[in-house]
């Protein structure tokens, strides 16, 4: 079961939703309350992963070959984390680069949301949801393609091509 604690007042409450029920339960009139701080991952990778190891910036841009600077940005949140050193991460820590990336999304979703999700909302007419065109499926070739090129780049979390002969 799926257990929500909400906050009413001074009284906390817990609401028991079966997952069978959470297809059919709509969630469009729940207020959360204040929203967190968006977390740069900038400070997940300070956090959970250099401090435990006690391992410096300039330590850690000197195992990616990459200038200090870029390491010490990302980690103080001015700099976003870019596919090459999400590769970099990725093949020194083992955390894999869709993760780095996937953290780098969705804080950039989060802060371009509070910024602009209203105005944009006030905007922004939706589209007809009979109009809307169809979202493509990935087709088999499609996704061999992209294994492919997963393994040809050398990704850790990725199978690995090897030559006949």
């Amino acid at each position: 079961m799926l257990r929500l604690s909400t906050i009413t007042d001074y009284w906390e409450t817990d609401m028991v939703i079966k997952r069978s029920d959470l297809a059919s339960t709509d969630f469009s009139g729940i207020d959360t309350g204040d929203s967190i701080e968006e977390i740069h991952p900038g400070e997940i990778l300070r956090s959970e992963f250099l401090e435990p190891l006690g391992m410096s910036v300039n330590a850690l841009a000197l195992a990616l070959r990459v200038p200090a600077p870029r390491i010490n940005d990302v980690v103080r949140g001015k700099r976003a984390i870019s596919a090459d050193t999400a590769l970099r991460l990725e093949r020194y820590f083992g955390a894999s680069a869709q993760f780095w990336l996937n953290l780098q999304i969705a804080y950039d979703l989060r802060v371009a949301t509070a910024a602009a999700g209203a105005q944009i909302e006030r905007e922004i007419e939706p589209m007809p949801k009979a109009d809307r065109p169809k979202l493509p499926k990935v087709s088999a070739e499609h996704a061999r393609a992209a294994a492919l090129a997963a393994s040809v780049s050398g990704s850790a979390t990725a199978g690995k091509v090897r030559r006949k002969g």
